[in-house]
């Protein structure tokens, strides 16, 4: 069977679904999505929350992965601030690490690009543990967890926002085309 086009797909909607689409596709490209039909698309016609996936794998980007990078020397500026002013104990290692690596000339470039990576990995691993539901319930009784949408006043819609880790990478590639 032939996938239809977005266009064609578009067509065969019902006018109130048409509606819900444009604004949904409005709302995706307002907030950088480069792929915002594709997104729209499967938010409608498989009832995913791909609005809410998108916009807070979209804000992970920017402040936990990317922030490394952009500008190396502010961090590592406030890490050798925890090591004279604050120090915190179990960082201390990491603060002499960074001390030593300037000192034997590795570029603040180059640590922010590590960093970074280092910092995907995190991300990564948290939005799977959050995708994953819980820890192995052999029969022990414990709970499990999952993130929900909610819609603007807060009121849970009774779709869960999953597949996170799925879409990591992805969703930054999306935005660089």
């Amino acid at each position: 069977m032939k996938w239809p086009t977005y266009e064609e797909w578009f067509a065969g909607l019902d006018e109130a679904k048409q509606q819900q689409t444009l604004a949904l596709v409005a709302k995706l490209n307002a907030h950088g999505a480069k792929n915002a039909e594709m997104w729209a698309r499967s938010e409608i016609s498989e009832n995913i929350a791909q609005l809410a996936r998108y916009l807070i794998l979209h804000m992970i980007w920017p402040s936990e992965i990317d922030r490394w990078s952009d500008d190396p020397e502010a961090w590592m500026n406030e890490f050798a601030s925890y090591r004279s002013k604050h120090p915190l104990p179990v960082f201390a290692d990491a603060a002499e690490a960074i001390k030593r690596l300037r000192e034997a000339g590795v570029s603040g470039n180059d640590l922010g690009a590590l960093a970074r990576m280092v910092a995907y990995s995190a991300a990564f691993g948290v939005l799977y543990r959050i995708d994953s539901g819980g820890i192995d319930r052999d029969g022990e009784g414990l709970p499990g967890w999952r993130l929900q949408e909610t819609d603007s006043d807060g009121k849970l819609t009774g779709r869960n926002v999953g597949g996170l880790h799925e879409s990591l990478l992805s969703i930054h590639e999306d935005s660089l085309k």
